[in-house]
């Protein structure tokens, strides 16, 4: 019962049109005060009650970076969470699967998701880098080949276990525009993510998640998600 009291208050709070705006800008990246006060249009006495009340349920966390704080969502399922708000929203058709760029490939949160996402993932496993999802949120195991696939892609898996914290390692994250699909949430999932930025092979969309595979990356992706791929 103390769970679906938890898992309700999460929802109230969610049911607010200014918080939800201010964590949808935070889905893209971090923000400030004033960069939030652009992406939810409303007054600072306003967003700073807003960000108070997330902050004390634990939806949000800050950092001080000189005379400002940089805001993000406090944890990855919270982001999951407001992804699937708005991917449902946005779906008239449940029959058929968002189209555009951020059903091609896209953040969610620091992992990525789409069908890039989702081939990532299914070229994992058929490499024997990750197991296959046995379902929804399940956990994803080290197969026997983890260590040379991810070194190919330039990861240090063993320095990635070592320095891991108590986040979930790796999970199927139910992908809502590949219905019946997924793509790699967890430590993992945020390493592969980061690692595609910092080798440029994605370039990012700041005015939205979506990504799109540079020349180099495909190059460098092509034996893990094929030629063809986004």
């Amino acid at each position: 019962m103390n769970e679906i009291v938890a898992a309700a208050n999460i929802a109230r709070l969610l049911g607010d049109t200014t918080r939800l705006a201010l964590l949808q800008s935070l889905m893209r990246r971090e923000a400030t005060v004033s960069e939030l006060l652009v992406a939810t249009g409303t007054t600072q006495s306003n967003l700073s009650n807003h960000i108070k009340l997330l902050r004390e349920k634990g939806l949000l966390e800050g950092t001080r970076d000189g005379r400002q704080i940089v805001y993000r969502i406090s944890a990855p399922a919270i982001a999951e969470l407001v992804d699937a708000l708005f991917m449902a929203a946005g779906n008239d058709d449940a029959g058929q699967p968002p189209t555009g760029p951020l059903a091609e490939a896209r953040t969610c949160y620091d992992h990525l998701a789409g069908r890039l996402g989702v081939r990532l993932l299914a070229g994992l496993a058929a490499k024997q880098a990750i197991s296959l999802p046995s379902g929804s949120w399940s956990d994803l195991e080290i197969g026997p080949k983890a260590k040379s696939v991810f070194k190919r892609l330039g990861i240090d898996l063993d320095l990635a276990i070592r320095d891991g914290t108590r986040r979930r390692f790796a999970y199927a994250c139910p992908d809502w525009s590949e219905h019946g699909d997924f793509h790699m949430g967890g430590l993992v999932g945020a390493i592969l993510c980061q690692r595609c930025r910092d080798a440029g092979w994605l370039q990012h969309d700041t005015s939205n998640r979506a990504v799109n595979v540079t020349k180099t990356g495909k190059e460098a992706l092509a034996w893990l998600i094929g030629r063809n791929s986004s």
